[in-house]
This record gives structure tokens, C-alpha cells and sequence, in this order.
């Protein structure tokens, strides 16, 4: 059900992190997140108006945010908001207090076995990160002489007719188009391959059966396309590993381990991630949960409800035609889903919160300084304090309360590294499957020899 995946979304940020509603910045980059993304689609989709819709995204991902974060401070414009809606705006409680046991019936949750699949960083992972490290550096050189390859940025002009008229959002000057990225629709970059700096060309091509606008769909255009100019991802040299690093790095290797070690980073952390999804699922398939605290519920019901009507108020529309309109739910629909997304997103906190207090589990005044200065670093919060002021104190310390948990699961838990397939295990497979085929082979021969004795003897 689209809806309530929606709703279980946003349940999550609020039940589980502590990043949520609180913080008004988080809602407005969230918001002009959104718009950006949209034009991100849009393009991707094949829009040739790229570069205007990516820049009609950001004009409004920074109205949206605005809005938001005044809405948050209670300052935002409210046109077209009665004073009805303004009053029926929730007002947050404090995050209630309460016991994870009394909801909560363990099972096993220590000693539990997890395979952690291998990893291996390759010589043609790093070669691709540094590819794209370096195509969006100021390394990249301008060619003003040559043809235009794969890979290069293309600075283009370029004026699209169907039948010899020039269509909406098929026209755009000093756009650049990165050649392989299909931005733009089949054909297009390809028949920009060869093209000489300064040259014209036309390119015959046609759109989707299933492109978005009905005028085009399927339709045949000609693109006039004139190349202004190339930016070229150069070849890596001590120069541009120092450049494209600030510094840091002044030599090919250096740059290249350290390319390895983020990937590596990377790698782990998605590892772990898998594990604890992992733990968590076996915690839950040994654990019951009797009930849900009605408190925590309403609790974050209402930051849910609060986030949405947020969301009304930067649209300039009361919160049940909002709901309508985008949910295509009412009110109480909303409602009634709001508490079975929040339940469900509850229950690795329950989980997590009942070990805590079985095994005596506690957040101490130093693991909790040293956690919001972590916590600062990590969500870009210039001091931890700042972090404390824009957050609810609460909501921080069950979030290091469960990372604490999530510590001494692992710590309690065998992760066995799964063995790699080694290349006489991979050959021993292909042996098996060609002796069960040799076998059927064999045994239709023979059947074809006795039936052939048979027809003989006749």
C-alpha cells in the first residue's frame, strides 16, 4: 500500500532517530532535498529541459526550505492558511518515559551466529571512484580543439523541432552534458561522439512511446546541437592527485590507498549494517511484543501529524486537503495508519530498549557528552551544543542508549566470515552438473540402443 509505505517512512525518522521533526534545518534541507530530486527525475527521465527544471528544483528547494524552517520557528507565511488550521496545530509533548519490558518477552539475543560475507576493494572500484572524483573537481581541462569522447562534459546549444518547429523545453544554450550519463534521450550523446568543438550537427531521433508529455511521445524531432566547448577528465598525475585533494595527497599512490581506504570504509559499514539487520531479525523471531506503550504512540503520532501539517502550511493548504491531495487519504485514514506505521517502526527500539534494561544497560554522563560531540561531527552540527539546542535532549540519549545496545550485541554474537569460493569448489559444482548431464546423456543412449536391438529383433 503506497500510503502507508509513506507513512512508515516518515514514522521511522521519528521513532527512531533522533534527527527528526526537532530540528528545523533537517525539515528544510529534507524539503529542498525533495525539489532538487525531482528535477534530478525529471531529467533522468529524459527531459530536454534539464538544466532549466534543475534550476526551477533548486529556486524552489530553497523556497521550500526556507519556508519550512520559518514554518518551524513560526514565522512562515501562512496565505491561504484559516485560523482554524492555525489553531489545531499540535503542540509536541516532552518524549515520555517509559519500560521496554512491560512489552516486551525475550529470547535469545546473545550467542546468536551471523555470516558476514567478504569484501575485496578492487584496482577497477578505485579507478571508478577516482573517475568521478575527478569529473567533478576543478581538475578538469577545457578543450577548445577536438571531438568530443565518451566520458567528456560537453558545453552544448541545442534547439529541438518537431516538424520544423521548435518545441517547449526543447531548447537551451551552454548546458553541459555529460556524454554517457543519459541525461537526455537515446541517441542524443551517442551522435554527439566525433563532433568537433565549434561544429553543428543535426540529430534525427525520437522519443518513447512512453515519454511523459503525449505531444512528444513517440514523436520523431531533429535536434540542432552546436558544441561551445569540452571539459575533459585528464589523466591522473602527481599534480592533479595533489589539486583534486587540496593537498592533501601529492602523489599518485598516496591518493589512490586513500581512494581504497574510504571504499573500504564504505564497504564496512554497509557490512555492518547488513549484520545488525541481520541479528535483528533472529532477535525478532525469538522475542514477542505483548503490547505497544500508549504514550510512546501518541507521542510520535503527533510528530508525524506535526511533520505533515508543516508540509501543508509550505503549500499554502490546509492539512486535510494536503492529505487528500498527496496521501489521498483524510484525516482519520491518516490517523488510523499513523499508529499501525509508528507501531511498526517501535519495534526495534522495544527490542533494543528490553535488552537494555535486562542486562543493567546504561547511558553515562561521559558516554553521553562524548556521543552528542559525535553525533555533532557526524550530522554537521558545528559544536555539540548546537546539536543539544536544536534536539530534543531525550530523544539523543535513546538513540546512544541504542547504539550502546547495538555494541553489545555484536560483542555477544558470533560473526563468522563466510568462507570464499575457492575456484576448485566453483569447478567441483561444474563437474557435478556435467556428470548429471553425462548421466542423462548416457541413459537416453541407451534407452535409443535397446529400442534400436528391439526394432531389429521385430
Amino acid at each position: 500500500m503506497r500510503k502507508r509505505n509513506l507513512l512508515i517512512a516518515v514514522a521511522g525518522s521519528f521513532c527512531l532517530a533522533v534527527f527528526g521533526l526537532s530540528s528545523a534545518a533537517a525539515l528544510a534541507d529534507e524539503a529542498g532535498t525533495e525539489a532538487v530530486t525531482d528535477a534530478e527525475e525529471s531529467a533522468e527521465a529524459g527531459e530536454i529541459d534539464a538544466d532549466e527544471s534543475a534550476e526551477a528544483g533548486e529556486a524552489d528547494a530553497e523556497e521550500d526550505a526556507d519556508g519550512a524552517e520559518a514554518a518551524l520557528e513560526g514565522e512562515s507565511e501562512t496565505d491561504g492558511i484559516t485560523e482554524a488550521e492555525k489553531e489545531t496545530e499540535l503542540v509536541i509533548p516532552e518524549r515520555p518515559d517509559y519500560s521496554a519490558s512491560d512489552y516486551v518477552t525475550l529470547g535469545q539475543y546473545k550467542g546468536l551466529t551471523v555470516v558476514r560475507e567478504p569484501f575485496e576493494v578492487t584496482e577497477e572500484e578505485i579507478d571508478e571512484e577516482i573517475q568521478l572524483e575527478l569529473q567533478y573537481s576543478d581538475a578538469l581541462e577545457t578543450v577548445t580543439e577536438g571531438v568530443v569522447q565518451e566520458g567528456d562534459i560537453a558545453n552544448i546549444d541545442y534547439e529541438g523541432k518537431k516538424d520544423g518547429v521548435a518545441f517547449d523545453g526543447g531548447t537551451d544554450e551552454g548546458f553541459d552534458l555529460t556524454i554517457g550519463s543519459h541525461m537526455f534521450i537515446d541517441g542524443f550523446e551517442d551522435g554527439l561522439i566525433g563532433v568537433a568543438v565549434g561544429d553543428t550537427v543535426d540529430l534525427p531521433l525520437t522519443f518513447p512511446e512512453n515519454y511523459g508529455s503525449e505531444e512528444l511521445a513517440g514523436a520523431d524531432v531533429v535536434f540542432t546541437v552546436t558544441v561551445n566547448e569540452i571539459k575533459r577528465v585528464p589523466e591522473l598525475t602527481d599534480e592533479v592527485a595533489s589539486t583534486v585533494t587540496d593537498g592533501e595527497y601529492n602523489d599518485v599512490a598516496s591518493y589512490r590507498e586513500s581512494v581504497r581506504a574510504q571504499l573500504e570504509a564504505t564497504r564496512e559499514q554497509e557490512l555492518e549494517t547488513i549484520v545488525m539487520s541481520d541479528l535483528m531479525t533472529q532477535i525478532a523471531n525469538t522475542c514477542e511484543i505483548t503490547g505497544y506503550p500508549q504514550e510512546m504512540i501518541d507521542y510520535n503520532v503527533a510528530l508525524m501529524e506535526q511533520y505533515y501539517r508543516s508540509m501543508a502550511q509550505m503549500y499554502s493548504m490546509e492539512f486535510e486537503d494536503f492529505l487528500s491531495t498527496y496521501l489521498e487519504m483524510t484525516l482519520e485514514q491518516f490517523q488510523s495508519e499513523a499508529v499501525l506505521a509508528c507501531q511498526e517502526m517501535m519495534q526495534q527500539e522495544l527490542y533494543l530498549k528490553a535488552i537494555a534494561e535486562a542486562e543493567g544497560i546504561e547511558l553515562t554522563d561521559e558516554e553521553y557528552i562524548a556521543g552528542t560531540e559525535r553525533y555533532a561531527q557526524q550530522y554537521g552540527y558545528e559544536t555539540a551544543e548546537a546539536l543539544v539546542a536544536a534536539n530534543d535532549e531525550k530523544e539523543i540519549r535513546i538513540s546512544l542508549l541504542l547504539d550502546k545496545v547495538y555494541d553489545f550485541l555484536l560483542e555477544n554474537s558470533n560473526i563468522v566470515d563466510a568462507e570464499p569460493e575457492t575456484e576448485s569448489e566453483n569447478m567441483t559444482e561444474l563437474t557435478g552438473a556435467e556428470l548429471v548431464a553425462e548421466a542423462g546423456e548416457t541413459e537416453a543412449e541407451a534407452v535409443e540402443t535397446e529400442q534400436g536391438e528391439t526394432e531389429t529383433e521385430v
